[in-house]
């Protein structure tokens, strides 16, 4: 049986009870479904799947069976304009003969519209949000909080922006290797993140103020850290390190598929303290090394253009 077909048919047995508390069965295969959401990974920081925590899943997933309950029990056989009444019973009139009107069609939100556009060898994420290709100079962030204004040269692409924020150069090193493995080699990706990890999430625990994961990140042997720094970014303050996998280590991470190897990815990582909400973590990663100075004084620069409002 499927899913859907398992949660209608457990839905029909709790209307035909009259309960009014969900069965546990239709939470969990809720919840299981947004789980399990394809996502789009970025290098190895495989977060994104993260951005919404357990307990804003088990809400969302009692939002869903909440709001089914309430239209399932209006459409029952004397459904009613009150919950548990019948509806009054409608006598039909005659009416005067309608006069045409016209009525302004609201124009889409961001979240609806259509105008994004993005490279023909590139394919966003469903819920992305993100801008598409955009024009030399100034823009804004639409739906990440907190807003962002930033500044990108010709070439570069918004692809997402909702619970992380992310940009790309349209390059032919990008081009390949998305069409050998659905992921770009280059790219900007910024979001909230407790544990923010760089080569093995099992391996490493770089957790608290930007300064304590940057400490514990270079005290990790499995990683190679450098020029470690200081920096203010957007009125907000932190640490940037540059992060590779220790060439020296040669063991394995769990729950990496066998003969799995990132030794060839770097990174650079801006570590910001947000006060009462966290840490914003911003990657400027490369699946590949011969790429990576290229791509990154132009992505050093985008970062440090970003003026972040609360």
């Amino acid at each position: 049986m499927t899913q859907q077909r398992d949660i209608e048919r457990l839905l029909d047995h709790w209307f035909a009870d009259g309960s009014s508390v969900a069965p546990d069965r239709v939470i969990d295969v809720v919840a299981d479904r947004i789980e399990r959401q394809p996502q789009r990974p970025a290098w190895r920081l495989d977060w994104r799947h993260l951005t919404m925590n357990p307990l804003a899943k088990v809400g969302v997933a009692i939002a869903a069976v909440v709001l089914v309950a309430f239209v399932g029990y209006n459409l029952l056989p004397g459904g009613s304009t009150g919950i548990g009444r019948p509806g009054p019973t409608v006598v039909p009139t005659a009416s005067p003969t309608a006069v045409p009107t016209v009525v302004p069609t609201a124009a889409p939100s961001p979240a609806e519209s259509p105008s994004a556009v993005f490279p023909t060898w590139f394919t966003p994420e469903s819920d992305s949000r993100g801008a598409g290709i955009l024009s030399a100079g100034g823009h804004a962030t639409r739906f990440f909080q907190p807003a962002v204004t930033y500044t990108v040269p010709a070439g570069w692409v918004n692809d997402s922006d909702a619970t992380y924020f992310g940009l790309f150069p349209d390059t032919p090193a990008n081009q390949a290797e998305f069409a050998r493995s659905g992921e770009t080699a280059d790219g900007i990706l910024m979001g909230f993140h407790d544990g923010p990890y760089f080569a093995c999430e099992g391996l490493e625990h770089n957790r608290g103020t930007a300064a304590e994961m940057a400490t514990a990140t270079a005290a990790n042997d499995i990683l190679m850290v450098s020029d470690v720094v200081d920096v203010t970014v957007g009125g907000l303050t932190g640490k940037r390190l540059d992060v590779r996998t220790n060439p020296d280590w040669d063991g394995t991470c769990p729950g990496d598929p066998p003969g799995s190897d990132y030794a060839d990815g770097r990174t650079r990582a801006f570590l910001l303290d947000v006060p009462g909400r966290g840490v914003i973590v911003i990657f400027l990663g490369s699946k590949h090394a011969a790429s990576h100075e290229a791509f990154l004084a132009p992505a050093t620069e985008i970062v440090e253009s970003f003026d972040f409002t609360p």
